[in-house]
């Protein structure tokens, strides 16, 4: 009887002690801080969780909220909208597959059979950096780890040696990959980009120094538009109760870019330091420097403003680590 009662005793002290259990955040819609001439939609963006094959690596905290469509195991923004909405992120990874039924068609983009042939121009820095760090084909999801399937952005699979990425409605989406289970730091990434059927204000490129790959509600979007302008602007959805958009270099035209429907453009981002300096099928558009941000991971982006499902293909996607400028 001396033995039990003080194993009862415990007992009711255990029973008595329930740790706290923390509830996941609710979906938050966001509503754009900017407006302007060119502002006609809002964005809106949703998270939902990245298959992963690591466990996500240690990073600098960062509160935030992201800006219009994300993409699954992450993943946007448009050439004249620029709003937010953000759930918050979810442990249950993106579906591998998408039912046929439930897919929705995309805008026709003529068929890959190779990967693209390149051709260096002058300062162009693929023709003087070497082989690339890696390289990802688009075979197949597995290379770079690119969440599949769809959400209520966008739609993302593969076939015939091409990523294909869909805009399911006027709002921004992206989908972040996760080739080495962590971020980077100075880097050189560059994508080919083909267009479907598109036209004026439909828009498509890469989210870059994303901080947190599971959030992705931050970053730099660098994007071409179909009517051959290209923009770079930085998205903070933790700023503030709506987020921030900031446009580092407003919309602008450039003869680099390959413009209209079934179009191809090689889209380079170099990233050193502070430092944020921006190619068009090898030739330098611009540079700007912005230091919120000096590391993260990527992705690709499409917003289909004017043409319902709007596709690009992407058919390769390569980054050189390290770059001399």
């Amino acid at each position: 009887m001396k033995k039990i009662l003080p194993l009862l005793i415990l007992a009711a002290l255990l029973v008595g002690c329930v740790l706290p259990s923390s509830a996941p955040a609710e979906d938050k819609m966001i509503q754009p801080t900017l407006s302007d001439a060119e502002m006609q939609t809002q964005l809106a963006m949703m998270l939902t969780a990245i298959p992963t094959q690591t466990e996500q690596p240690a990073l600098v905290p960062t509160n935030t909220l992201q800006f219009n469509v994300v993409t699954a195991t992450p993943g946007a923004e448009t050439a004249t909208p620029e709003a937010a909405a953000l759930p918050s992120p979810t442990a249950t990874p993106e579906p591998t597959q998408v039912p046929p039924t439930a897919t929705p068609e995309p805008t026709q983009v003529p068929p890959t059979a190779t990967s693209p042939a390149f051709t260096a121009v002058p300062g162009d820095p693929r023709g003087r950096l070497g082989s690339p760090s890696s390289t990802d084909p688009m075979d197949s999801a597995t290379q770079w780890i690119w969440p599949t399937g769809l959400n209520d952005f966008t739609s993302i699979g593969f076939g015939n040696g091409a990523m294909t990425l869909t805009g399911l409605n006027d709002k921004l989406g992206w989908r972040l990959a996760n080739p080495e289970g962590t971020d980077f730091g100075s880097l050189y990434l560059e994508a080919t980009f083909r267009t479907g059927t598109c036209a004026s204000a439909d828009q498509y490129g890469l989210i870059v120094r994303v901080p947190v790959l599971k959030e992705a509600d931050r970053g730099y979007l660098f994007g071409f538009s179909c009517d051959g302008r290209y923009g770079l602007r930085k998205w903070d959805g933790k700023d503030g109760e709506k987020g921030k958009m900031t446009r580092l270099i407003d919309w602008k035209a450039s003869d680099a870019i390959q413009k209209g429907s079934n179009a191809t453009n090689r889209m380079g981002i170099m990233m050193v330091g502070s430092r944020l300096i921006l190619y068009a099928n090898g030739q330098l558009l611009g540079e700007v420097s912005d230091s919120t941000w000096t590391s993260g991971t990527f992705g690709a982006y499409i917003g289909a403003l004017n043409t319902d499902n709007f596709s690009v293909q992407i058919d390769e996607m390569s980054y050189w680590k390290n770059p001399n400028p």
